[in-house]
């Protein structure tokens, strides 16, 4: 796999994953593809994963952008690549907000049973949502979106912030999450 061949328009086909993944799982097959690409897409690796399919197939998943030192367009995108006897398949519209739809049943969580509960003061102790025990977003700093301020010493104290306990939360975490993880992958 080399850039040049990658930048030839010629060799790349641009791929609504909505339109193309699940034909493509059953010409391949490679069962479950578009769960395999959803999940490679949040947790990309470098060296990308290799999928074998039932019929003598095998693609590689990989970003571009995470292999080579130049960006090409739309190479932050998932790609699949069966050898250069073939065309790769650049792929867009992965994890749309799907992921978040789909875990409605893992969006509250509440550990009556754990003696820091609850972590903050409340009043709604039947409400108080323990799914983000540590709170994701305190990487984010003062874009974190939560009701917090640094102390002197420059510890950033969230003892006031219930963005992350409210049952009706999660999705806006999630988005936070999202766009966070969005804007790293664009660093890379």
């Amino acid at each position: 796999m080399n850039l040049s061949w990658l930048k030839n328009p010629n060799n790349v086909v641009y791929a609504d994953v909505d339109k193309f993944v699940d034909n493509f799982g059953k010409e391949t097959g490679i069962e479950n593809l578009r769960q395999k690409i959803e999940e490679f897409d949040a947790y990309p690796t470098k060296e990308g994963v290799v999928l074998k399919g039932k019929k003598r197939t095998s693609i590689k998943l990989f970003i571009p952008d995470l292999v080579f030192d130049e960006h090409i367009e739309m190479g932050e995108n998932v790609w699949i690549y069966m050898g250069e006897s073939y065309e790769c398949y650049c792929l867009y519209n992965i994890n749309d907000g799907k992921f978040c739809e789909e875990a409605s049943e893992y969006k509250f969580f509440s550990h009556k049973a754990c003696e820091y509960f609850p972590c903050h003061r409340t009043v709604d102790e039947e409400n108080y949502n323990c799914m983000f025990c540590y709170c994701p977003l305190y990487a984010m700093g003062k874009d974190c979106g939560g009701n917090f301020i640094y102390l002197d010493n420059g510890v950033k104290d969230c003892s006031g912030c219930m963005v992350p306990h409210k049952r009706e939360n999660y999705d806006l975490m999630m988005e936070k999450l999202m766009e966070f993880h969005k804007s790293l992958r664009e660093k890379v």
